[in-house]
């Protein structure tokens, strides 16, 4: 947390109307978003066609394949498993 930030505290949270509560956690996701995007569009930028990489999946575990095309936020990956477009920010290169 930088420094002359304020954090609100659950007792002040509790006193907000649901009304607030919404347009508190609708800025909150879009500043969340907008944080993802910046990542995975810097991180495009590590990755080049035939590059060997790992990610895990959520279905299958761990994941190797190969870069096949890098795209503006997400790469395309070929495995044994066939062809997927991933986030860039989830792979690491092997």
């Amino acid at each position: 947390m930088e420094k002359g930030t304020k954090m609100l505290t659950v007792t002040q949270m509790n006193a907000m109307t649901m009304k607030d509560l919404i347009i508190m956690n609708r800025q909150i996701v879009a500043i969340v978003k907008e944080k993802q995007r910046t990542q995975n569009r810097c991180a495009v930028f590590e990755f080049n066609a035939g590059d060997s990489v790992k990610y895990m999946s959520q279905n299958r575990g761990p994941v190797t394949g190969k870069v096949l095309q890098v795209k503006r936020t997400k790469v395309v990956v070929e495995s044994n498993l066939g062809r997927f477009l991933v986030p860039a920010s989830m792979l690491q290169r092997v």
